[in-house]
């Protein structure tokens, strides 16, 4: 289960950048474009985004009912963090067999800055520890997120903005229209195509 701890500290375009785009030269409307600013990043940012990643630096809580099972050969079982481009572990905390919370002692962190998911292992020579059987015994904070947005995604975004703001319907040629096509065409080579 993912959950969002921290958002963004700042938007992924700005007021200034998305009025310079829609070539908007009074206040009167930034409250509008601020909502269609954060419309179009809500619907391609984080776990539920059509991205299905996170665009800018954002704390997130990802939880699991227990440490993955070694394999075959003795390797303790990998633990991925479902949303890229992973940028940190916070921490790795679980409830052990006692009913005490605790923090794991060691663990590798796989993919940091990746754009595929990143994955954590137990320390070299180490284990994963025995966790209660209950849900969501095993939590990870950590944080994703572009260091630097992609001009692609930027882009995209300030083409949402101006198609909604020139176009206050919700349809298009007579159709429904998920995404303006240059918009998705900008987005497709970021996309993180889960299963």
């Amino acid at each position: 289960m993912l959950k969002l701890v921290t958002p963004p500290a700042t938007p992924v375009v700005s007021l200034a950048e998305a009025k310079n785009h829609l070539r908007v030269f009074h206040s009167d409307d930034d409250a509008y474009i601020n909502a269609l600013v954060s419309a179009a990043v809500g619907l391609i940012d984080g776990a539920d985004g059509w991205l299905g990643r996170a665009i800018s630096a954002q704390t997130w809580e990802c939880s699991v009912d227990r440490f993955p099972c070694s394999d075959a050969y003795g390797h303790a079982g990998r633990i991925y963090i479902p949303l890229a481009p992973l940028a940190s572990i916070t921490s790795v905390k679980y409830t052990g067999s006692n009913g005490v919370e605790a923090d794991v002692a060691g663990y590798r962190t796989f993919g940091i800055g990746s754009t595929q998911p990143g994955y954590i292992l137990p320390a070299i020579g180490n284990s994963w520890p025995s966790t209660i059987c209950e849900p969501e015994s095993v939590r990870i904070i950590f944080v994703a997120g572009y260091e630097d947005v992609p001009h692609g995604i930027k882009h995209a975004i300030l083409l949402m903005v101006g198609s909604w703001f020139e176009n206050r319907e919700d349809i298009g040629d007579g159709k429904m229209v998920e995404l303006p096509l240059a918009s998705k065409a900008l987005l497709m080579p970021h996309r993180n195509w889960r299963g």
